[in-house]
């Protein structure tokens, strides 16, 4: 579905080395765990993916487009700006802080991209976000604000506002980071279930459980580059890098 070759992300001209030549494929169906120690590109690696951060170098083709790219050619040869919006909108992103609009109820924060951008008629919005609710136990708070939730069902929320335009592929940017430990179950439920469904899915988490029970490739950076990739239990029982190794040996 994606394919990441090169890729490199620089600051203050090249001091500065975000993502150091990463290179990975995510196949359809994947559920891609990626870990490591804090500054480590983690994160930076999920925003390049939409590209909410533009690589230094390098390309990202989603599904058979190169969206690095400014121009594109169409199946008659014609060359054309790429939209890049119309790309994003078949990722959805759900990051460590909601990102809820505080001011809307949940409703309104669920049905408000499906109207502006998908031009879904109101109705139709409204009756797929309250089954959405629905889905995560919270139909019944559709009228609150993201204020008068907890942690855990705000997050709730904003993946089901994500799914909401029915994306190709979740990206999660660690979604349980921000949350009191005793919310952390509930987010990752909800996470385990979309896995047992079959989206694709690419999360940055520090949940080494998580990794274990639901990815089904894991990958390990640190200093930017890609230093390991593998199944679970590859990565957790069998680690080759020496680096890999110090991290589990400190987070398990």
């Amino acid at each position: 579905m994606i394919r990441v070759t090169g890729l490199k992300k620089y600051y203050n001209r090249g001091a500065i080395k975000a993502l150091d030549d990463v290179s990975v494929d995510i196949n359809r169906g994947d559920v891609m765990v990626v870990i490591g120690p804090s500054g480590s590109g983690k994160s930076t690696f999920l925003r390049s993916l939409n590209l909410l951060e533009e690589p230094t170098e390098g390309s990202i083709v989603f599904d058979g487009v190169d969206i690095t790219k400014s121009k594109m050619k169409t199946a008659d040869g014609k060359t054309v700006k790429l939209d890049i919006d119309r790309h994003r909108q078949k990722m959805g992103m759900v990051f460590q802080h909601f990102n809820l609009f505080p001011h809307k109820t949940l409703l309104d924060n669920m049905t408000l991209a499906p109207i502006k951008v998908r031009h879904m008629k109101q109705a139709e919005a409204e009756e797929k976000a309250l089954a959405l609710l629905d889905r995560v136990g919270l139909k019944d708070r559709a009228g609150a604000y993201p204020i008068q939730l907890s942690g855990g069902q705000k997050q709730r929320v904003a993946i089901v506002r994500a799914l909401a335009m029915e994306p190709q592929v979740m990206l999660f940017d660690e979604p349980t980071s921000a949350l009191d430990p005793e919310m952390v179950g509930e987010v990752l439920d909800v996470m385990k279930e979309l896995a047992r469904e079959g989206m694709t899915m690419v999360v940055v988490t520090h949940e080494m459980g998580f990794a274990r029970e639901v990815g089904n490739r894991v990958l390990f950076m640190a200093d930017g580059k890609l230093l390991e990739q593998g199944t679970p239990d590859e990565i957790f029982n069998s680690p080759e890098n020496p680096r890999l190794k110090d991290f589990l040996s400190k987070v398990l």
